[in-house]
């Protein structure tokens, strides 16, 4: 089977919403994108991706994510890699991290090892939490692909040092979805009120239960429930929970 599993983000992986009546044009045709994407309907996505990806708004840089994924899972490769290359322009570090990602496996996928390592390199650079893990993961199995011994042993040193799993107890959730979509969309909506909160970056994490995978919008980072109450005051306007960090 030619197919290894997606690389989200995202990240891993994210859409703008805007607010003013120009913007919120772009904004609804980037929903349409995401709704499309969401409902496994890839061949509509890509095309309504592609218009707004041309039409160099703000929405841009989201629209062409989701593009590359849509033309990914259909397995037009080239077509996937003009949509990330387009995505690694992003302003938003989970969307350029997830498009290095994906960007690094289609070059595994053509065994041009150089270059997967370089897009492995700059994804682990962009990215947080379980995601920036699962680019050295990445990374190390084309390093050891490659017969890469320097590139081996870095990677092997990130992930034996990674402690992003057991570093905090706590977490603050915002909301857990079915869809990953919806959970991009929702985090992308979080960052900035998170960021301006001093409560770090919005990750979305998977879960999975006996009816199918959840996916957690989470943010912080917190070694007791008390200290996680503390920091969920800070925003006021959102329904924060405190949840227990998913290991």
């Amino acid at each position: 089977m030619r197919r290894t599993l997606i690389f989200v983000m995202p990240i891993l992986f994210a859409a703008a919403t805007l607010t003013a009546c120009q913007p919120k044009r772009g904004g609804s045709s980037l929903q349409r994108v995401e709704r499309l994407y969401g409902e496994g309907l890839n061949g509509a996505a890509s095309a309504a991706a592609s218009v707004v990806a041309r039409g160099g708004s703000s929405d841009a840089s989201a629209a062409a994510w989701y593009g590359g994924l849509a033309e990914f899972k259909q397995g037009h490769d080239e077509q996937a890699r003009t949509f990330f290359k387009q995505a690694i322009r992003s302003s938003s570090p989970r969307i350029a991290g997830g498009a290095e990602a994906m960007l690094g496996q289609l070059a595994t996928q053509r065994c041009d090892y150089a270059e997967s390592l370089r897009r492995y390199e700059r994804a682990w650079s962009l990215l947080e939490g379980s995601d920036r893990r699962q680019a050295a993961v990445r990374g190390l199995a084309a390093a050891e692909t490659a017969g890469n011994t320097l590139a081996t042993g870095r990677w092997r040193s990130r992930l034996e040092g990674d402690t992003t799993s057991t570093s905090h107890a706590y977490v603050l959730q915002a909301a857990a979805y079915r869809k990953r979509a919806s959970a991009d969309a929702h985090a992308e909506r979080l960052e900035g009120s998170a960021g301006g909160a001093g409560l770090g970056p919005v990750v979305v994490r998977s879960r999975q239960d006996s009816g199918g995978d959840w996916w957690l919008v989470q943010c912080g980072g917190f070694a007791s429930r008390a200290e996680a109450n503390v920091a969920r005051r800070r925003l006021p306007r959102e329904e924060l929970i405190v949840a227990r960090a998913t290991q």
